[in-house]
């Protein structure tokens, strides 16, 4: 599902913030043990080095690891940690994708709240990826960059930092440079591509202007809506399945503005929709790209359209009130 561009790292050992050391693997085939006994921690016991790989303090290329007899070649990059590296999230709405010191990419499934509200303040994206890295690290703290709706699903990224929270939101455009979204709406639009404008929200811009004037990268959801292109993928007598990239801006909106369109999107039978049964919004993210702040490395994560997206434009089709969980 991601694609990490290929940027070397620099030659090891050397220290960075969050890692105590890492180093760049210049034989042509090694396993890690090895490795890390003959060259990296050649100074600790294999004792010692094999409890380290057991308590998930060893990464290969990111990624955390405890598996001894992992293969190596040039180019790796096998890093010691501070604390130990999280587990694999069990939960059938949340994978999380990829995470550094800095930042987590997680994905999430319909069904599920980015954030609280309502009675749902326990049951969120946020509490339970933060309450799972707590186990690890009891210090981590995570801080949302960006929202998707709980009747919805795709991409959300977290950042680690309060001040890296301010930085990237501050300066969304230099860091986000990709977002796209698939959506199947009820009716057609009067072109198979164009430029979806932001809708109208006077008087909502009214209700968050003061606060906004006071702290406008901190007040989460109060952003102008970003312009969104869009291009038409399939017509069926029910309605459209679009791709949507959003050029600018984090708060997308999308619902609002298919709903003023009179195209509400499948599903969202309070902005209008005719199907009520389908147990989520037909709204998907399918790509979401990141320039590090830190190392400047780009970062893609991609999936394919789910199937559900198509099958709600078949005429007279039964899409049933659950939303399938398994990961596309």
């Amino acid at each position: 599902m991601n694609n990490i561009s290929n940027k070397k790292a620099p030659s090891a050992p050397r220290r960075r913030p969050g890692v105590h050391l890492h180093w760049q693997v210049e034989e042509t085939e090694v396993q890690l043990l090895d490795f890390l006994i003959g060259t990296a921690l050649k100074d600790r016991s294999r004792t010692t080095v094999k409890q380290l790989l057991k308590d998930r303090f060893i990464s290969v290329n990111e990624e955390p690891t405890t598996q001894f007899d992992r293969p190596l070649g040039p180019g790796d990059i096998v890093a010691l940690h501070p604390t130990p590296l999280p587990d694999r999230l069990k939960h059938p709405l949340v994978d999380i994708l990829w995470q550094d010191e800095y930042l987590v990419m997680v994905h999430k499934d319909a069904g599920i709240p980015t954030v609280a509200s309502g009675e749902e303040r326990d049951m969120t994206l946020l509490r339970l990826v933060s309450d799972h890295l707590k186990k690890f690290n009891p210090s981590t703290k995570i801080y949302l960059l960006n929202r998707i709706d709980k009747d919805s699903a795709g991409f959300v990224l977290f950042a680690k930092s309060k001040a890296l929270q301010e930085e990237m939101s501050e300066h969304w455009d230099r860091y986000i440079c990709r977002q796209h979204f698939a959506v199947a709406i009820e009716g057609v639009l009067p072109s198979n591509d164009g430029i979806l404008q932001p809708p109208t929200t006077a008087r909502e811009d009214e209700k968050r202007a003061p606060r906004s004037a006071k702290k406008p990268h901190r007040t989460f959801g109060a952003e102008r809506a970003g312009t969104a292109r869009y291009r038409c993928l399939q017509t069926t007598p029910v309605g459209s399945l679009l791709s949507i990239e959003l050029s600018e801006g984090r708060n997308n909106r999308l619902r609002k503005q298919f709903a003023q369109l009179r195209c509400p999107i499948v599903g969202d039978w309070r902005a209008g929709s005719k199907v009520k049964d389908l147990g989520r919004v037909a709204l998907e993210g399918t790509a979401f790209s990141f320039v590090h702040p830190i190392s400047g490395r780009r970062y893609d994560f991609d999936q394919p359209i789910p199937p559900l997206l198509r099958k709600c434009l078949k005429p007279n089709a039964e899409t049933g009130k659950k939303t399938s969980q398994s990961k596309q």
